[in-house]
């Protein structure tokens, strides 16, 4: 064997061209190699000369090639020697980078097969002649088909990793990096910013960031590759990882950093990979994320058993900015990592304190941080809580620069604290800290700060003790910051975290209410005037302080800020607060007075106060009788000022004398009218100070200033009411200031009308003999008579205003007595009166719209008032006859008030508007009962029903139908209603069929009430003649005359096609029920008209009624609700809105529709065959909103029952229904595609069952184009969706679709095909294949 080395060295020495030398060596270098595994010393020493002469030729010329193949195939060989693979290895090193590209390509595959199970450096070796390679590879353009992929490393699990660690290392290699062994730290490429610690011990150099020392080491290799070739290298990894030669899974985290290359076309490339995987990716897969958070934080040296064995230079770097700037924006999008504990809270940190952190960084953290609050669920989020609110508020303490950021931080600790209360609850300097800040920075800041102490109010909603009384203090400083937001803020802690009876609260928020700008004082009197709902239960605790109480803490307010420059200075007086917060205060207390009197509280509506004021005299009747002495102070002296009443009314005059308001006067005149004998007399001496507002400029203020007059003038003797009636006279012929003449006249019909009153009440309690003074003396007629002449006197006054004063005023008196002039004749008399009136109420040319209206309904009250007063009232049917008479077009409300006073004046003296308001409520009311009786209500009876509601006027049959509501609402026990009430219903529903909205909706609302009146056999017989009229609409007939408008079509039809049809569907679902009665429910609840909601609509009281019929109603619900789900869908306005306002009425639990589903599909499934039209389109569009967004589990058998029943519906002989039908289809199929998932199991499956069979043999044959095409549709995008659970049904599935590609097939190929010549035929052919080949059948066979 020496020989034969001996004859390859003569050939080396003889080798002249480099082709010859490359010969030689291909031929003899693999077996030289094997002679290093001899056993003779020689023969190696030999070997080993041979060898050194060759490698001085051999590097000498770069392009000889060597043998690699062969190399390989011996550095492969199990059970060659070491020695032998060691030097085998050098030369497969020195002559791969050789090769031409194409030959390393086809190479690659064997290096990675070369690997296995030789040691690691020699693995390492290996993989960097790789790396270089992958740049030119090419891949198979279909990954699927994996035998042609040249790597095939499903089998080599082992290798995988080993790969995929070393590409990691290349993609985290900077470019020109030079690992320096002779210094301890290399001065590193700058662009990759140096990591602050030194990872390894003394002795080894810093690695790049994100590698340990060994990592660099191994990708610099034994020849380092330049900045240009590791670009390809890095590329080339990229470009390994888009062919999908690993898993997905493992190489998402090496596209990651790749993406954060600092060489662009990189990071492009493994962007854009990203991008198109990002969908498939599952981030929520824990080995992607550990993985990321591993390459984010490098090897952290925990104090476990790990981090101590790592050796110095193992040990890895975290990575450099530019990486995490890459990795958390993905860790934004998954669950997992935020619940990744402790890593996520380390990530945290990192971003927001690490040392090499920058402001991009920082946002994303903050950004995570947000999403941790989100995410993160309760079990995981507990230990971390205190983390974060550690870390941001650190953060809002120290840093500074940019107000985005501090924002971000603001926020976050919103979302901790909507998310952990119990974190914040003992912490109130926080809240201070937070509005501190809050004051200070700036605008944009700011918006974040106020959201974030928004969302930690409800974490100190139940605080205690002192904690509270902090929190009132904290509140109470920041509500008087000059920055609106803080102000802001402060009335959202006030509103939420004490309790609605909380009084330091509550005063804070009436500060508030007087605030200048609207966001404060808006939200404060939002909180303050929006009493808590009658319907939260009310165990929850009281809702509102008790009046007293509230009085006496505002009246300590008040005189201590009396005392200090907080108080507000008007003109000549001071007040304790500023006009604005003071109103509220005002009306606070009345609220609070309400409330106490056990009514619910209101401070809308005046009128709607005004109910309340009989509850509230009886409250204050017993407040100053002395049950509540215990409110008197420990000093006598000011014992008249300890009763809250009398501070409430101090408190009121104070406000009133310095500002006014009508509220303001209001509330007085409410408090001293309820009590006028104790509470009017402290105003005898302020007779001139009431004179001064009622000649204030506004017109409502001079009208209670004039009632206020009355009262307290009505407590008076004789003498001084005859002195103050005289000149109040002498006032109205002030011709300078009609604002004068206004309030006098006012104060004489008041006045005059409340002694007459008074003078009623004695002489029924004729045992008052001890006052000489209670007969009416003549000297007094006279007096009123006068005054009752001077008012009339106005009557004819150029100034509207003054007779709207002038008819305010004769109203008073004739609703309290007699009017003291004569009947007829001339002059000023009773019927010159009424006729005057009478003559007002039509309309006239009159420019100002507002005042004419009240003109009007001031005279039509007052004419209802006439009999009520007067039990003799001559002209009273004249009076009624003219009311009725006055009817126009468009005033809906005016009827109202004609319908009150019809109703006044038809039962004359027995009217509840002869009670005093103040202290009496309607329902309370009892009329005398030793007065003359003038009722005429049968007489006015008569006249609406047999005249006004069978007028051909369609406004005079509204009114009609108005005022016969108002009568039988307000004379409900009348006898002359209760023997009518078949008359009285037969009307309402000759009125149903009005096409008009609100016509309607009243007939209805009395058809109600008339069913409630009968006794149980009036209400049968009523019953059944509503349901006859309805369902066969025989009915009363207009008379005809010249101007009636015949109705085309018969009953059922008005004008408009509505008619009647809405109340024959109640009915039938009514007799459905085997419950005729229940119309009247369903007529309650069905149409809402606005009118209701408007003050004369809601005194009918339908809301309550509407209520109690949805109670009734809800034991039908299970037979009830399929029908009413259908009609929703109705083609036919009227209906559908009708149904739809029953439905929202009943069904106030949404979770019912799924409750039955079973029900209501039965029904539609049953209707979509009806015989009419409407209810087939109704159906379907029912089913299509049935379909959506529900589990269909239960209903699967059902689905083709309801596919075949909706195919032939889609040949529908009506557009609209077939229109109706396709939508169903449409929903249906997108359900069903849906269910077909393998994702759904069983159900899958067995929905893949039942629908197939019935798409194959009725729909893809079926004779109707567009059921055709939507089973295709339907099939396709089922075997696309279904996959492998179409295997068992691939026998029937595929032959069906092959038929079905020529009957899709237009006709008039095959007419042409049989008129072509030979020629044509085939070229015909080749386009018809092609065309099948490309539709949507085909499609799905191939699949």
């Amino acid at each position: 064997t020496a020989d034969q080395l001996e004859r390859v060295f003569l050939r080396l020495g003889h080798a002249e061209t480099d082709e010859q030398l490359q010969n030689i060596i291909s031929k003899f270098l693999p077996p030289v190699l094997l002679k290093l595994s001899s056993t003779q010393e020689g023969v190696r020493k030999k070997v080993m000369e041979l060898l050194v002469h060759l490698n001085k030729r051999i590097k000498s010329r770069p392009k000889i090639q060597l043998p690699v193949e062969t190399l390989l195939v011996q550095y492969q060989d199990p059970s060659a020697v070491s020695f032998v693979t060691n030097f085998t290895i050098i030369y497969v090193k020195m002559g791969y980078p050789r090769l031409p590209v194409e030959k390393q390509c086809e190479l690659a595959p064997t290096l990675l097969t070369a690997m296995e199970g030789k040691p690691q450096p020699q693995q390492d070796s290996l993989m960097h002649l790789l790396i270089p390679t992958l740049f030119h590879m090419k891949y198979p353009a279909e990954p699927l088909k994996a035998a042609a992929s040249p790597f095939n490393l499903a089998e080599k699990p082992k290798t995988v990793q080993l790969l995929l660690d070393f590409m990691l290392d290349v993609l985290l290699m900077p470019y020109g990096f030079v690992l320096n062994e002779s210094q301890s730290r290399p001065n590193m490429p700058s662009a990759q910013g140096s990591s602050s610690s030194s990872v390894g011990g003394p002795g080894i150099p810093q690695p790049p960031p994100g590698m340990s020392f060994y990592a660099a080491k191994r990708v610099i290799g034994d020849s380092p590759w330049t900045p240009e070739l590791l670009e390809q290298c890095k590329l080339g990894i990229v470009k390994f990882i888009e062919a999908e030669q690993v898993p997905e899974l493992e190489a998402v985290i090496h596209l990651v950093v790749a993406s954060s290359d600092t060489r662009h076309s990189v990071a492009t490339a493994a962007d854009l990979e990203l991008k198109s995987k990002q969908s498939l990716i599952d981030w929520n897969n824990p080995a992607i994320i550990n993985k990321m958070y591993k390459v984010y934080l490098g090897d952290i040296p925990l104090k476990t058993k790990e981090g101590s064995v790592l050796k110095p230079e193992m040990k890895r770097e975290s990575v450099s900015t530019r990486v995490k700037l890459k990795i958390v924006p993905h860790l934004l999008r998954s669950r997992q990592a935020a619940e990744t504990f402790p890593a996520n809270i380390q990530v945290v940190y990192d971003g927001l304190f690490g040392a090499n952190t920058n402001a991009k960084l920082r946002s994303l953290s903050l950004q995570f941080v947000h999403h941790i609050c989100v995410i993160c669920p309760e079990s995981k989020i507990k230990p971390l809580g205190p983390m974060l609110l550690n870390g941001l508020t650190k953060l809002i303490n120290e840093y500074k620069e940019d107000s985005k950021l501090l924002s971000m931080a603001y926020s976050a600790v919103g979302k901790l604290s909507s998310r952990m209360p119990q974190l914040f609850t003992k912490d109130i300097a926080l809240v201070q800290q937070f509005f501190e800040a809050l004051c200070k920075e700036d605008a944009d800041t700011r918006l974040a700060i106020q959201e974030a102490l928004s969302m930690m109010v409800g974490a100190y909603s139940n605080l205690e003790g002192a904690q509270r009384t902090l929190m009132e203090a904290l509140v109470a400083s920041y509500l008087i910051k000059p920055e609106v937001q803080v102000r802001q803020v402060a009335v959202k802690f006030a509103s939420t975290v004490f309790p609605p009876d909380h009084i330091p609260s509550r005063y804070l928020l009436l500060l508030a209410a007087g605030d200048p700008r609207e966001e404060v004082h808006g939200e404060a009197q939002r909180v303050l005037r929006t009493f808590p709902g009658k319907n939260e239960k009310e165990s929850s605790g009281k809702q509102m302080p008790s009046f007293p109480e509230m009085v006496h803490y505002i009246q300590d307010k008040a005189s201590h800020r009396m005392k200090t420059p907080a108080k507000y200075m008007t003109g000549t007086a001071a007040l304790p607060f500023n006009p604005a917060t003071f109103g509220e205060i005002v009306l606070y207390l009345r609220m609070c007075l309400a409330h106490s009197a056990g009514v619910v509280p209101t401070s809308q509506s005046l009128a709607d106060m005004q109910d309340h004021a009989p509850a509230i005299g009886r409250y204050i009747r017993n407040l100053m009788s002395g049950n509540h002495i215990s409110f008197s102070s420990s000093s006598s002296s000011k014992s008249a000022e300890t009763n809250p009443i009398h501070i409430y009314i101090g408190l009121l005059q104070q406000l009133l004398a310095g500002v006014g308001g009508l509220p303001v006067m209001y509330c007085l005149l409410e408090v001293v009218s309820v009590y006028p004998e104790k509470l009017a007399t402290r105003f005898v001496d302020k007779m001139d100070w009431i004179k001064s507002l009622m000649n204030t400029n506004k017109e409502e203020m001079r009208e209670l200033a004039a009632l206020f007059y009355s009262v307290v003038l009505s407590t008076m003797s004789g003498d001084e009411l005859r002195a103050s009636l005289e000149q109040l006279i002498k006032m109205t012929r002030d011709n300078h200031s009609p604002e004068v003449q206004h309030g006098s006249l006012l104060a004489l019909g008041f006045t005059v009308g409340r002694y007459l009153a008074k003078g009623k009440i004695r002489t029924m309690e004729l045992h008052d003999i001890e006052q000489p003074n209670t007969a009416v003396m003549p000297e007094q007629e006279q007096l009123i008579k006068s005054t009752t002449e001077t008012i009339g006197s106005f009557l004819d006054s150029t100034s509207s205003f003054l007779v709207v004063a002038a008819c305010t005023a004769l109203g008073e008196i004739g609703r309290n007595g007699p009017l003291p002039i004569p009947s007829e004749g001339t002059g000023f008399t009773k019927l010159q009166l009424v006729e005057s009136l009478l003559a007002r109420i039509p309309s006239s040319k009159e420019t100002n719209k507002a005042r004419f209206c009240s003109m009007k309904e001031r005279a039509i009250q007052t004419l209802g008032y006439f009999p009520v007063g007067d039990e003799d009232f001559p002209h009273q049917k004249l009076l009624l006859q003219g009311l009725m008479d006055s009817v126009e077009a468009k005033q809906i409300e005016l009827q109202f008030t004609v319908g009150e006073a019809i109703t006044s004046a038809a039962v004359g003296t027995s009217s509840v508007a002869a009670r005093d308001v103040w202290t009496v409520t309607e329902e309370e009311y009892i009329p005398p009962s030793d007065l003359k009786v003038n009722d005429v209500v049968p007489w006015v009876l008569d006249l609406i029903l047999n005249k006004h509601i069978i007028s051909p006027n369609p406004h005079v049959r509204q009114a009609a139908c108005i005022w016969l509501l108002s009568m039988v609402k307000k004379l409900s026990t009348h006898k002359a209603i209760k023997s009518h009430l078949k008359d009285i219903q037969s009307a309402f529903v000759s009125i149903l069929s009005d096409s008009d909205e609100l016509s309607q909706d009243v007939a209805s609302k009395g058809l109600g009430l008339i069913y409630e009146l009968g006794s149980e056999q009036d209400q049968q017989e009523l019953v059944t003649t509503l349901v006859d009229t309805l369902m066969t609409g025989k009915r009363a007939k207009h008379e005809m005359t010249g101007e009636t408008v015949v109705f085309q079509g018969g009953l059922s039809k008005t004008p408009d096609g509505q008619g009647l049809s809405t109340y024959k569907e109640l009915c039938s679902l009514a007799s459905d029920l085997n419950q005729p009665d229940l119309v009247y429910k369903f007529m309650n609840l069905a149409n809402h008209h606005a009118m209701w909601n408007s003050r004369k609509g809601a005194a009918f009281g339908f809301n309550v009624i509407a209520a109690k019929a949805g109670e009734q109603l809800a034991p039908f619900l299970p037979q009830l609700l399929p029908r009413l789900y259908r009609y929703q869908f109705d083609p036919n306005l009227g209906i559908r809105q009708a149904m739809t306002s029953i439905w929202n009425a009943l069904v106030t639990d949404k979770s019912m529709v799924d409750k039955y589903m079973k029900e209501i599909l039965e029904d539609l499934i049953s209707n979509l065959t009806s015989s009419l039209w409407r209810i087939r389109e109704s159906s379907c569009l029912a089913l299509n909103d049935l379909l959506r967004g529900r589990p269909l589990d239960d209903i699967i058998d059902k689905l083709p029952e309801i596919w075949e029943i909706l195919f032939r519906v889609q040949d529908d002989i009506k557009e609209t229904v077939r229109k109706a039908a396709e939508l169903a289809l449409k929903t249906l199929s997108k359900v069903c595609v849906k269910m077909c998932d393998p994702s759904k199991g069983a159900a899958g499956q067995k929905m893949i069952a039942v629908l197939l069979p019935c798409l194959l043999d009725k729909g893809i044959v079926s004779t109707v184009a567009e059921v055709r095409s939507l089973s295709i549709n339907t099939l396709v995008k089922i075997s696309k969706s279904a996959g492998s659970m179409l295997k068992p049904h691939a026998p029937k599935l595929i032959p069906a679709l092959l038929e079905s590609l020529s009957v899709l097939e237009p006709q008039v190929l095959n007419y042409l095909s049989l008129c072509a010549t030979d020629q044509e035929k085939t070229a015909m052919d080749s386009a018809r294949l092609s065309a099948v080949k490309s539709s949507p059948m085909m499609e799905t066979i191939n699949m």
